[in-house]
């Protein structure tokens, strides 16, 4: 039955010029049909395939489940002709790691380099050619290889790379701090049967420390004063550190008095004391607690931790500390000029602050290329134009048709179709995965032609085109968008920007915090408003229909923004973090809402409301044809809260 299936296989191909083409729908009938057959252990079904069927886009995952299903009957041949056929796919991705394992079996090394391209990022895959590479002579790039995939090991330690481990030690390529990476990199993650794993090959003393630095990422507390009582050495105090950082934000009272005792007991080095006091003291001023600035300003800049320096800024610029401010902000270090930007900002900020109003206007320039906040606020700064939004669209006609005959993007489309979208992602994200910036750009295009906006903008997330104002913002559901924002009486550019960054316009969104549809409504609020409106809401498919999420979203915006006496960056916190957050996180003095949007202590709100003020500029851009209003003028000042800062009776 093998060999009788096999030749079909082969034959398949001869037969597709003399096919008549069924009905698609059939078609479609006759895949899915053949495919849960395939998946049940039946193959007659595939033995009968119909030649029109071989033309499908989706045929070759038939193939793909026939090899799974037939497993080690299929040759070696075989399967290397499958991944060779469907090279940079879902459909190779799962049999390169199992034609790998077969081929060093055998020691088939030269086979396995052939077969096995070094663009596969399986990180048991890079193992087996590690091996191959060191078996035929080729010890550079084997221990190149190897240590690659050494460094990438994540979750368990696969088998095809113990013998790479042992070559990386015999040539002296893995060093105890080599290993003190991954440990660390692995408790952080949670993963701590690997960092176990890694650990067997420490010295036994080192070894306890793992164990140590394990027990602090479960349970920290009573970790950290077990680790009081033992020892001292580097690897202790280390996860004494990691402890520390890691109860610092919830039991800020139980880690200074802990850090107190440890420093007593233990000579900590100046490092080491840098990353705790980043800790503790980044913790601090995210409680808002002004004595945060002495004790991050006395961390040198060195050894100081990014996300400490981070909140040096914002504490200094909440406490309108301009010095600090600047010097803080100054010492961040970047890797491109979209993380730079904010930090520019600042520093623009504290210059004009400080009277140096040149400096400051040569540093906003700097940053008004960019499509976000703190671009916005730059240009309002310099009274200039939104220059970004006015780009034209780029043709790309040529490379979109291109695209529509590439397999893979058929198959996603395919998928799509079937209903299968979920599986429809991954075969289109995959096929992106080798694609250059244009192409992605391209990949944007079709998808937002094809009335897939979501997956417009994801794509264009992995081409980190950020300047791409008309993919990346398309005006969606304008009509309804428009109705339910005069109704509830709030800006549609505004609900725009909420559903780009809520869901990205995927109506079907469900989060894991259980918030669903554009709007991401999470039930009892959408029940709330529901009541107020006179609509019934009981189960989660009540919140989901298009018309009743923008409208419920829409009347939620309205309700926050009453409650915050027309404030949108507080309303918009309140709709992430809730309506009792944004009062919590009041000021002792009145600040101006750039100051008081960095300071807010949660990352996702902070980036949120960023998000969303900036998506609104461009939404009120588009819907009013480049005559929309400028971002700081929806950023009015935020007053002290009188209730949470009352004197005392």
């Amino acid at each position: 039955m093998i060999k009788k299936l096999l030749i079909c296989l082969c034959l398949g191909a001869l037969t597709l010029g003399n096919a008549h083409a069924a009905p698609l729908d059939v078609t479609r009938q006759q895949f899915q049909q053949v495919r849960a057959d395939l998946q049940a252990g039946k193959v007659d079904s595939f033995v009968a395939l119909p030649a029109a069927l071989r033309a499908y886009p989706l045929y070759p995952w038939l193939e793909y489940e026939y090899l799974k299903l037939s497993g080690a009957a299929i040759p070696d041949t075989q399967l290397a002709t499958f991944v060779q056929r469907y090279p940079h796919s879902l459909l190779a991705d799962e049999f390169y790691p199992v034609l790998a394992a077969r081929l060093a079996s055998k020691q088939a090394w030269n086979a396995l380099l052939e077969n096995l391209p070094a663009t596969v990022t399986s990180t048991e895959v890079r193992c087996y050619r590690a091996q191959a590479l060191a078996a035929t002579g080729q010890k550079e790039a084997a221990l190149s290889e190897g240590k690659a995939a050494w460094l990438q090991i994540e979750k368990n330690f696969p088998a095809a790379c113990v013998p790479v481990t042992a070559l990386l030690r015999a040539h002296v390529q893995l060093s105890t701090d080599d290993y003190w990476q991954r440990i660390r990199a692995a408790v952080e993650k949670n993963q701590s049967t690997l960092a176990t794993q890694l650990a067997a090959d420490l010295p036994p003393d080192q070894q306890a420390a793992v164990v140590v630095w394990v027990a602090m990422r479960q349970d920290p507390v009573p970790a950290l004063e077990n680790a009081l009582k033992q020892p001292e050495s580097a690897a202790l105090r280390g996860a004494i550190a990691f402890g520390l950082e890691r109860i610092a934000k919830k039991e800020s009272a139980t880690a200074e008095n802990v850090w107190q005792r440890a420093r007593q007991i233990l000579h900590f080095t100046e490092q080491e004391s840098a990353a705790v006091e980043s800790a503790l003291g980044m913790h601090q001023a995210m409680r808002h607690d002004a004595a945060a600035i002495a004790r991050l300003a006395a961390i040198p800049d060195a050894l100081r931790s990014q996300e400490a320096s981070e909140w040096l800024v914002r504490i200094a610029a909440r406490e309108n500390d301009w010095a600090r401010v600047l010097q803080a902000a100054q010492s961040i270090k970047t890797d491109n000029e979209r993380d730079a930007a904010p930090w520019q900002y600042w520093q623009a900020r504290a210059l004009e602050a400080l009277g140096k109003k040149p400096e400051a206007a040569s540093m906003y320039a700097n940053i008004t290329q960019h499509t976000t906040f703190y671009g916005f606020l730059a240009a309002d700064h310099l009274g200039q134009d939104y220059r970004t939004l006015a780009d034209a669209p780029v043709d790309r006609q040529q490379r979109v048709a291109g695209l529509q005959r590439v397999a893979a993007v058929q198959r996603a489309f395919e998928w799509f179709a079937l209903g299968e979208r979920e599986q429809g992602r991954k075969e289109w994200f995959r096929a992106l995965t080798p694609m250059d910036q244009p192409g992605k750009l391209a990949a944007a295009e079709l998808a937002l032609t094809s009335g897939d906006p979501n997956l417009a903008i994801w794509t264009l997330s992995r081409a980190k085109a950020w300047g791409e104002v008309n993919l990346r913002f398309p005006v969606v559901h304008a009509d309804l968008v428009q109705k339910q924002a005069a109704a509830q009486g709030v800006l549609p550019a505004w609900v725009l920007g909420v559903m780009r960054r809520e869901s990205a316009f995927d109506a079907t969104a469900a989060s894991s915090a259980n918030a669903f549809g554009l709007m991401q409504l999470i039930l009892p609020t959408a029940k709330d408003v529901g009541r107020k409106l006179g609509i019934s809401i009981n189960t989660k498919d009540d919140v989901f229909p298009l018309e009743t999420n923008v409208q419920l979203g829409s009347a939620y915006l309205a309700q926050m923004l009453t409650r915050f006496n027309g404030d949108y960056a507080q309303a918009t916190a309140a709709y992430n973090a809730g309506p009792g957050r944004p009062p919590q996180w009041s000021p002792r003095q009145t600040l101006s809402a750039d100051q008081w949007v960095e300071s807010i202590p949660f990352t996702e709100t902070r980036d949120y409301v960023q998000a969303v003020m900036a998506y609104t500029t461009i939404y009120d851009y588009r819907l009013n044809e480049g005559k929309g209003r400028r971002l700081s003028e929806r950023l009015p000042p935020i007053a002290p809260n009188a209730k949470k800062f009352s004197p005392d009776p």
